[in-house]
């Protein structure tokens, strides 16, 4: 009789102190991420499911995190966890191999000397639109529509924005369900279709005063109701300007607002992305932003060793760093996640990821968080809030051997 009670306690004691999380994978693109290896410290292995979702326990409730893909040779190492419910972006997959891409061909009447369209797909659910550019005298474009292959429909809509160099004069929109495999289809804009008039609005933009090598800034729709890649491109512009006015549409639908993109660089001393949100009529100055420096080692250092130290120096802002690591030969891409200014053998913390003799490493900043956990919080909104920014470092090269 003692013993079972002995092993009650023991079980109860064990699940007492089991620290189970659910989690969420996402690729840069916000997509899920399925077949992902994803293990903890003091924790099991475990891989994402079809929607990019994941569970398992690890007796700490203070954890590192590993994600890796041996199929395309890359992991990412997140540290100092504490939240059961993290949003985890897998860095490195420029594309997944996880998707259904369906086309659908958009005819309008001809667009007239001097007038072009903006035309898109825009949905609440995960997708991924290119913004496609009607010029004066076409009829007919195609739209490129991407979305996670355990879907086998998606529901939104075909927007169409027409304009002039400036005013914005007509939009348009057409609800649409895009099957998976299904029939090609064909969405028309006539002269039966109704319309309404956005209207035309000034926002005044500021780029950073500071002489950077390169500079400049875009300016988006953006929508609080849909998808975070639910936007509208309205302007680009490059150069060292002043200033320059640009022309918006005052109104659109689903929570409507703007999104401004401001960029620097200098050569071969890092660059930074920011975004500022506004709404038309807005004055804005694009804040300027210093990437942080590596320290060291040096630039093409011969001789790395397992107790050769990787640091760099703040940058601007609070954030969270990733630090990247690419092996040349075999191929390998390692990032890791951290509040820390220095790493030490990432060759051993990523586990095989990356390996061979030559090596660069480069770390970015992500603005503004206070802590690893405050990255990974869940989004509440469909899309983010605030102000954000990336700063990117220099790139450095290293080898392990002289020779």
């Amino acid at each position: 009789m003692r013993k079972i009670i002995l092993a009650i306690l023991i079980l109860v004691s064990v699940k007492a102190f089991s620290f189970e999380i659910s989690g969420k994978v996402l690729d840069e693109r916000y997509f899920p991420v399925p077949n992902i290896s994803v293990t903890v410290t003091g924790g099991m292995l475990t891989k994402t499911n079809k929607d990019g979702t994941f569970s398992l326990s690890t007796d700490n409730n203070n954890y590192d995190l590993l994600m890796f893909d041996l199929s395309v040779s890359t992991g990412v190492l997140y540290k100092d966890l504490s939240t059961s419910t993290p949003e985890l972006i897998f860095f490195g997959l420029a594309a997944s191999k996880n998707i259904n891409s369906e086309f659908v061909k958009i005819e309008f009447p001809a667009l007239s000397n001097g007038r072009s369209a903006i035309i898109k797909f825009l949905g609440e659910d995960v997708f991924s639109c290119e913004d496609v550019i009607a010029s004066a005298g076409e009829r007919n474009k195609v739209l490129n529509i991407n979305f996670p292959s355990y879907l086998s429909r998606l529901n939104g809509r075909i927007v169409f924005l027409e304009k002039t160099s400036n005013s914005f004069e007509k939009y348009y929109e057409y609800p649409i369900t895009i099957i998976k495999e299904g029939y090609p289809q064909t969405v028309i804009f006539d002269s039966m279709s109704l319309g309404r008039k956005p209207g035309t609005s000034i926002v005044t933009i500021y780029p950073p005063a500071f002489a950077y090598d390169s500079k400049g800034f875009s300016v988006y729709g953006d929508f609080l109701s849909q998808h975070r890649n639910a936007e509208l491109s309205f302007n680009v512009t490059e150069g060292d300007i002043v200033s320059s006015k640009i022309i918006v549409p005052q109104t659109l639908p689903y929570g409507y607002r703007l999104k401004v993109e401001g960029r620097g660089a200098l050569k071969n001393n890092g660059s930074f992305v920011n975004y500022t949100y506004s709404y038309p009529g807005a004055t804005l100055n694009i804040p300027t932003e210093t990437a942080p420096k590596l320290d060291s080692p040096q630039d093409k250092y011969w001789g790395v060793s397992n107790n050769t130290i990787f640091s760099w120096d703040w940058g601007s802002g609070t954030g969270i760093y990733v630090a990247h690591f690419h092996s040349f030969a075999p191929v390998g891409d390692f990032y890791v996640i951290t509040r820390d200014r220095n790493l030490k053998n990432p060759k051993s913390m990523a586990g095989g990821i990356i390996d061979g003799n030559e090596y660069s490493w480069q770390v970015s900043k992500y603005l503004t968080y206070t802590s690893v956990d405050d990255y990974v919080k869940p989004r509440i909104f469909a899309n983010d809030l605030g102000y954000k920014a990336t700063l990117t470092s220099e790139l450095r090269t290293y080898r392990v051997n002289p020779f």
